[in-house]
């Protein structure tokens, strides 16, 4: 394997981990509560991603990154009815 490919497979494995962590907390509190707060789980994204930039440094900015906008997407996911009704 070149390492081309393992940057690749890396920046691959940091965007679906990033989906998944986000996926699995919004599910999760939809769940638990009924409701998901959107500034609340875009607040916590944006807050961890800080707080990952700052420990691990640049190499991470695709999972950092893809936590953002999947926080977002569930947000206006989960609160459809809500913004648009």
């Amino acid at each position: 394997m070149t390492e081309y490919n393992r940057e690749e497979l890396f920046l691959i494995i940091q965007m679906l981990a990033g989906i998944t962590f986000t996926a699995g907390c919004a599910f999760s509190i939809e769940t638990f509560y009924g409701t998901v707060p959107a500034f609340a789980l875009i607040g916590s994204a944006v807050g961890l991603s800080i707080i990952i930039g700052c420990w691990l440094g640049a190499e991470h900015v695709a999972f950092m990154f893809t936590i953002i906008v999947t926080a977002v997407v569930f947000s206006i996911y989960f609160n459809f009815g809500t913004l648009f009704g």
